[in-house]
């Protein structure tokens, strides 16, 4: 504990109520400092992640229910209770009292035990609890999971960083005086890292250890045979062993240290420690202790069968491996673990040659699933290809039909439209072919949503309407939650009040079926639906409801959605600034997610484009990008008109027909009431002339209705648009109080032409100065990102700590919509090239 006074005051003057993520490297001590923390506390309860090759699922949750023995968890966590039913269990357990909960080694941790971390984060300052979080800050890179996590509690008041530093020189030299080594040496070795430190001091020989490894071995190499035959045996096990399995000898190992007792278990000091004696035993003998552990294990009761599968798959064992390998995937799979249910599924058809057939295709289906909720698309698909292949060679038609069915919509997040249609049609045309089953009713579903997304809305009530019908014989609430899904969706363009009672049923039914995925799902299409048509009062309802739904159960990837479709409806609502910083909360944290990522891209390139704000045709390319690879008009209309609006007022009205032509003519196929209109009118600006049809949305067949809509923006173009010289004035009035500049320039050019002289004045306001509304310091800290200056430089050249500017870096990131400082210090030139051209 020496140097660690300061970290031990931080630590107890952070109040109940409050999320610690303590960091440092590989044996910097943050266990040990954790632990002097938690001497004092009354009540401590610990979890743990393993260094498994596939984690257990909520590894740390089963430990910390085990520990404290509470009756309550520990029955849910043996009910198969789904993950928010966990999660609020966990969240009781925390509210019973005061109490220190850590969780070590996060770096290890399982996709849902991450979920659950990011779940109480968001909740814990109504808590009486602190939670210490501890993990490897260089095991966690730019990809690594938890990265998702520290980013999305980055502004969570309630939760704090801790990084645990190296030992100074002087304190190595302290350590090495009594033992009369050479200090210089020793810190030059261990660069202050108190394991290395204290194994190196540990070591006999008069001369230091040239590795920490060598360190580790020579300790162990003063223990009798049967204390080192129990280091093999316990190395081989991440985390703790049982006493039971360390066998004779333990008592040895504890007593020289090299062991700790906790319980009714023993590990390792360190995990490096682990690791060094477990490199070092013969590779002849790891298969053969793999297998003792591994029986042992099967003699225990309620085994974790992820352990049980890692050790017979290190043990060579073929039958066990197959045996635990698919109970540990739907284990993982039951509380949201979808990385580790995969690789579980992955584990076990490793040895599934020889299996019977059903077994092979019922793990590539599982496989699937795990993959497509993972975000492993390209894995989805190659198993869901595999499973039908199979299922096919088997007869069992409507089990390939469904697992074809559910390939489609992997393939269409994937952006392969074509190939979703495909195979969605095909698996319709297999099903129909024979007896109808339940798969039948998924098929239709599946081809109804495409149909849907692809805004062929009377093809999707059709075959969503059946859908439903066959779901309704067979009783499959999932499959009868998603075909309405598709048939209410498909009734917002011409008959919303059925939209809204249709969706209704589909989100009762997906309560039924607990598919919260389902329910996530309706609705988000009963907030986006209406926001599509301009009802903005009902969409901004169910978005904040969806908002709501998927924060508390963590669907982060359904709710970036929502907030993608929020930022749009603040913008067509003229509430730019909010719309503004939603987008860019939806581009930095959610680049993976390709719809929330068109509509984001879109909304941001297009507020850009109406303030004047510079490099507007980035987000807009990268929207349109997007949308031309999913080929569905409901990506390809916002992303066509945003580009079109931008050549407009930025003075290139003869680039509109190529950029909105052919998706107009989609449109019109289609009888898009809103499409049309919008495109139709781009068109005009852009000097095509287009007749309407009786369809088209009434305001742009009136050119009013538009502030009653609750559109600031249409209704100042649409006054100053007019015949009576007041209302053009009053327009152009209009879009400067919305900082609408580009279109305020040309509307007033217009006036001066056609003689009206006396016109608004714009304003000189610090938005034109200022257009991503940055702060003052914020603004110093982006001239220097500009310069390609680091953190540490632009902290001395401002006199504040590398911590602050990266906090600044991190706001300045979000208001400008960028994912690096690259794009920041882009954006920046960008701007200056505006602003040297204007003068």
């Amino acid at each position: 504990m020496l140097e660690r006074e300061a970290q031990l005051a931080t630590l107890r003057e952070i109040e109940p109520g409050a999320m610690v993520f303590v960091s440092g490297e590989a044996g910097i001590g943050k266990t040990s400092l954790v632990r002097a923390f938690c001497a004092d506390q009354p009540l401590v309860r610990y979890g743990f992640c393993d260094a498994l090759g596939t984690p257990r699922a909520l590894g740390p949750m089963h430990d910390i229910a085990r520990s404290s023995q509470d009756s309550a968890l520990t029955a849910l966590l043996a009910s198969g209770a789904d993950r928010h039913t966990l999660f609020t269990g966990f969240l009781d357990l925390l509210a019973a009292g005061p109490s220190v909960t850590v969780v070590e080694d996060v770096h290890w941790a399982d996709e849902a035990t991450l979920d659950l971390l990011l779940f109480v984060g968001r909740r814990i300052d109504e808590l009486p609890a602190l939670v210490l979080v501890t993990y490897r800050s260089e095991e966690v890179g730019r990809d690594h999971p938890l990265r998702r996590v520290l980013g999305d509690l980055a502004t969570a008041r309630p939760v704090h960083r801790l990084q645990v530093p190296a030992l100074s020189p002087a304190a190595v030299a302290e350590l090495a005086e009594p033992l009369g080594l050479n200090a210089d040496q020793l810190f030059a070795v261990t660069d202050g890292n108190p394991f290395f430190v204290t194994e190196a001091l540990s070591a006999p020989s008069e001369e230091l250890p040239a590795t920490v490894r060598d360190a580790v071995l020579a300790r162990a190499a003063r223990l009798g045979r049967e204390a080192r035959a129990v280091l093999d045996i316990v190395s081989l096990v991440p985390d703790r062993a049982e006493l039971a399995l360390a066998g004779k000898g333990v008592e040895e190992c504890i007593e020289s240290g090299m062991l700790l007792l906790e319980g009714q278990t023993v590990r390792f000091r360190h995990e490096l420690a682990r690791r060094a004696i477990e490199s070092d035993v013969p590779a002849v003998r790891l298969s053969v202790l793999h297998g003792q552990v591994l029986d042992y294990l099967v003699g225990v009761e309620e085994v974790d069968p992820a352990r049980l599968s890692y050790h017979a798959e290190a043990a060579g064992d073929r039958a066990a491996a197959l045996q635990y390998a698919p109970l540990a995937g739907r284990k993982a799979a039951e509380v949201g673990a979808y990385r580790q249910a995969a690789e579980h599924y992955a584990r076990a058809l490793r040895h599934a040659s020889g299996a019977p057939v059903e077994v092979q295709a019922a793990l590539w289906r599982d496989n699937a699933e795990a993959c497509d909720n993972s975000g492993y698309l390209a894995e989805s698909v190659k198993a869901s290809e595999r499973a039908a292949e199979l299922w096919a060679s088997l007869g069992e038609v409507d089990k390939q039909g469904t697992v074809m069915a559910r390939c489609s919509h992997v393939l269409w997040k994937a952006g392969r439209n074509t190939e979703a249609h495909a195979i969605a049609r095909a698996a319709v045309a297999l099903l129909e072919a024979g007896t109808p089953g339940p798969g039948l009713a998924m098929a239709y579903a599946a081809l109804a949503r495409l149909l849907m997304l692809g805004r062929d809305m009377p093809g999707a009530i059709v075959l969503g309407t059946k859908a439903a019908a066959y779901a309704e014989q067979f009783g499959d609430a999932q499959a009868l939650g998603r075909a309405l899904n598709a048939v209410g969706s498909a009734h917002w363009l011409t008959d919303p009040e059925r939209a809204v009672e249709v969706l209704s049923a589909s989100l009762d039914a997906a309560v039924e079926a607990g598919d919260q995925m389902g329910v996530a799902s309706a609705m988000t299409n009963l907030g986006s639906g209406a926001g599509e048509v301009r009802q903005y009062e009902l969409a901004d309802h169910w978005l904040a409801a969806a908002t709501e739904y998927c924060s508390d159960r963590d669907l982060d990837a359904s709710g970036s959605y929502v907030q993608a479709w929020q930022s749009r409806s603040l913008f067509e609502q003229g509430h730019w600034t909010a719309a503004g910083a939603k987008a860019a909360e939806v581009l930095v944290a959610h680049t993976q997610h390709v719809p929330s990522y068109i509509v984001a891209n879109v909304v941001l390139g297009r507020l850009r484009a109406r303030r004047g704000d510079p490099d507007a045709e980035t987000p807009l390319q990268r929207g349109w990008q997007l949308a031309v690879q999913t080929g569905d008009l409901q990506r390809l209309w916002p992303a066509a008109a945003a580009l079109a609006e931008n050549a407009w007022l930025t003075g290139r009205p003869e680039l509109i027909e190529g950029f909105v032509a052919e998706t107009y003519e989609q449109a019109l196929v289609l009888k898009h009431p809103w499409a049309v209109g919008e495109l139709a009118g781009l068109l005009r600006l852009g000097g095509v002339e287009t007749d309407l049809p009786e369809y088209v949305a009434r305001p742009y067949l009136t050119g009013d209705g538009w502030m009653e809509l609750g559109c600031p923006y249409e209704a100042a173009l649409a006054l100053a648009a007019s015949d009576d010289p007041e209302q053009q004035v009053d327009g152009l009035f209009g879009l400067q109080q919305l900082g609408a500049w580009p279109a305020a320039e040309i509307v007033a050019k217009q006036l001066r032409e056609s003689g009206i002289q006396r016109l608004p004045r714009r304003p000189r306001g610090t938005t034109r100065e200022n257009p991503a509304h940055l702060t003052d310091r914020e603004t110093e800290v982006l001239a220097l990102l500009a310069e390609d200056l680091r953190n540490v430089d632009i902290g001395a050249r401002l006199h504040i700590s590398p911590k602050t500017v990266d906090h600044h870096v991190s706001s300045i990131l979000g208001k400008l919509g960028v994912a690096s400082r690259q794009e920041a210090a882009e954006w920046v030139r960008a701007q200056d090239r505006e602003l040297g051209t204007r003068t």
